[in-house]
């Protein structure tokens, strides 16, 4: 996702950069490993600036379901909360690409998938139209 700022005459154009908690990409990790072979559902914690959104919890949504090809949950059950800022689910098989399931049931800021063998090298995160934003892995808490 880009956004320009204008600049007197000029518009600089800027790159939304997403970075996340270690402790809280274990627990992606975590989670995602104990609902194998199905994919799993949690929703993200944080807060957005203009150009960086930043994940620093999890939150296991009210009356999930999930199974081998899907994941979800129903969102007008959520407690009012502005720190939800999206989504994170595996998927099982190797691609952590969206689907068309997944950009129809975007919800939030950003969307983090996570595939198996669900470990640091196979977590990515997405805008509504699927496009990839840069993600960084922080170690020290946010």
């Amino acid at each position: 996702m880009f956004f320009k700022k204008k600049h007197g005459d000029n518009y600089t154009t800027f790159r939304k950069e997403v970075r996340i908690a270690r402790e809280t990409v274990d627990g992606i990790i975590t989670y995602s490993k104990a609902c194998h072979p199905n994919e799993g559902i949690l929703i993200l914690t944080g807060k957005s600036k203009r150009n960086l959104i930043i994940i620093d919890g999890l939150v296991v949504p009210p009356f999930s379901v999930r199974g081998p090809y899907y994941s979800g949950f129903p969102s007008y059950d959520l407690p009012f909360d502005l720190s939800y800022i999206g989504t994170v689910h595996s998927h099982p098989g190797g691609s952590n690409r969206p689907s068309i399931e997944d950009l129809n049931n975007y919800y939030g800021l950003v969307s983090v998938i996570i595939c198996y063998p669900y470990d640091d090298r196979t977590i990515c995160a997405f805008d509504r139209n699927g496009d990839q934003f840069p993600l960084t892995i922080i170690d020290a808490h946010i």
